[in-house]
Parts: structure tokens; C-alpha cells; sequence
């Protein structure tokens, strides 16, 4: 005949204790990391760098996105209808205005940085106002000192943009600049258009957004002959949006756009919204 467990634990006090305590650590006991594993895609809001030459319509394409306010770090605003603050004289200022779309409650769905080598002026005042000092290259006393405590000021603002990037699109216009490039697989040095902010900058910014967009007018090339090492650029009045990387164009996406596409709010957004549902 089986012995009666309860008379059992009755009769032995240590082993009550350990049933009670078996019963406890079980109560206790923490789901394993193993059940965060997911496989599905999370949709997310935009989180992008859009850049291009002065003029081409960036602040007219993030005008068009949902719900849209800008923290316009230079002028450049004053012809589109659209919900703005006014222009940060300072770093702090700029910070106000994001902690405030942050914490306080609003309608807004959309935040536009505009732009992001004006912010970067803002920043480089910062780091010289640490430093009693007028300029960002004396700022500490080693080489190239000034740019990596930018650097950690821009990547103290990308963090706190990343978090905000939960609820709302974050766009960062930009311009571009033209930046020779030295390739050691490659036999010659070229050109290409980059995000108009220092290296050490530019490194983080690449690092924490979904895409870069270079926009720009379509352009062709057409030779006299085929052989003609030159040609006459024909602008076609088409602006496009480059979601992929293209001779002469940094650019990049994580939600397989087709390159170019067509340099409207919508185009991008049909396009992310195929990749979701795929």
C-alpha cells in the first residue's frame, strides 16, 4: 500500500518546509527570454533622413505627411502653411521643443527636423559654450576633441528621437553636399552626394534611421556621340526620391522600395505599407 503524502508532510516538518518552498519558487519563477522570440514583422512609424539640394521640396514633401510640426532649425518656412515652432537660437530650445512633443499631449502625428545641418550649428555652439571657446577645433586639448563631444550630443537627440519613433513619423531633412570618395577596390576616386554634416556626425545619423531618401530632378545625359566623354544634362522637371544606393548617391531602406520613386509623401507610404503587407 502507497504511503498518504499528507500524513507524510504532516509527520515531517522539513519536508513541509520544502513543499512550501517548492510551491513558492514556482509561483516566482520568471517566464524564460526564450518566449520574446518573434518572427512576424512590427510595423513602426517613418523614421527617415531625407536630403537633397536647396530648393528641390523637401519641407513641401514632409508638409504632406500625416499630422505634421516642424522644428524649423533655419528659416525656410514661411511660404508653406503648416504647423511650426519658432527657430531655435539655441541647442536647449531645440531640446525643449522635442521634450515637449514628447511628454505633453497632442494631435500631432508627424515631427519634421528641419534641417540637419542647421541643428548641427546649434550643437557645434553648445560643445564652444562648454569649452570657453569660439571654436569647435579648441574645444579640449586633443585633436578633433570638439567633434566627438558633438557627436555624443547628436547621439543623445538620435535616442531620444528613436524613442519617439514608437508614436509618430520622424523625418530629418537635410542638405547634401558633393564629397569625393576614395574606394581602395576601385581604381579611381569619384563623387557623391552625402548628408551635409561632419563624418562623425553623419556616422551615427546613418546608423539610427530606417532610410536615407536623396531627392533630386530627374536627369539624363545625352552625348553627341557615343564615345564622347561628355555630355548635355537634360532636366526632365520630374522630382525623385532615391530609396537605394546609385552612382553618386548614398541612400538606403529597409523596406525594399523601388528606386527611384516619385518625390511625393504618398509614393513613399504606398511603398512601406507594401512592404508590411507582404
Amino acid at each position: 500500500m502507497e504511503p498518504d503524502t499528507n500524513t507524510a508532510l504532516e509527520e515531517n516538518p522539513f519536508a513541509q518546509r520544502a513543499a512550501q518552498v517548492a510551491a513558492e519558487n514556482g509561483k516566482k519563477a520568471k517566464p524564460s527570454l526564450l518566449a520574446n522570440i518573434t518572427t512576424r514583422k512590427r510595423r513602426r512609424p517613418v523614421f527617415a533622413v531625407v536630403y537633397g539640394p536647396p530648393g528641390i521640396g523637401k519641407s513641401t514633401f514632409a508638409a504632406a505627411a500625416p499630422k505634421p510640426v516642424f522644428i524649423p532649425a533655419e528659416r525656410g518656412l514661411d511660404q508653406i502653411t503648416t504647423s511650426k515652432f519658432p527657430t531655435p537660437k539655441t541647442f536647449k530650445e531645440l531640446w525643449d521643443m522635442v521634450l515637449v512633443l514628447d511628454t505633453e499631449p497632442h494631435e500631432f502625428e508627424t515631427i519634421v527636423v528641419d534641417t540637419l545641418d542647421a541643428v548641427e550649428l546649434l550643437i557645434w555652439a553648445r560643445v564652444c559654450a562648454e569649452g570657453k571657446v569660439s571654436s569647435i577645433e579648441d574645444y579640449g586639448s586633443g585633436y578633433g576633441k570638439g567633434y566627438v563631444r558633438a557627436r555624443e550630443i547628436w547621439t543623445g537627440l538620435l535616442n531620444k528621437l528613436s524613442e519617439m519613433n514608437e508614436r509618430f513619423n520622424v523625418l530629418l531633412l537635410a542638405h547634401s553636399h558633393l564629397k569625393t570618395i576614395t574606394d581602395p577596390t576601385l581604381s579611381a576616386a569619384y563623387d557623391q552626394y552625402k548628408i551635409k554634416v561632419h563624418d562623425k556626425s553623419a556616422d551615427i545619423i546613418r546608423q539610427m534611421v530606417d532610410l536615407i531618401l536623396f531627392a533630386n530632378l530627374d536627369v539624363t545625359v545625352a552625348k553627341e556621340t557615343p564615345k564622347a566623354r561628355k555630355g548635355r544634362g537634360i532636366v526632365s522637371g520630374d522630382r525623385l526620391l532615391w530609396t537605394q544606393p546609385a552612382t553618386g548617391i548614398e541612400a538606403k531602406n529597409r523596406f525594399n522600395l523601388e528606386s527611384p520613386i516619385p518625390f511625393e509623401w504618398e509614393a513613399l507610404e504606398t511603398g512601406v505599407q507594401k512592404f508590411y503587407d507582404q
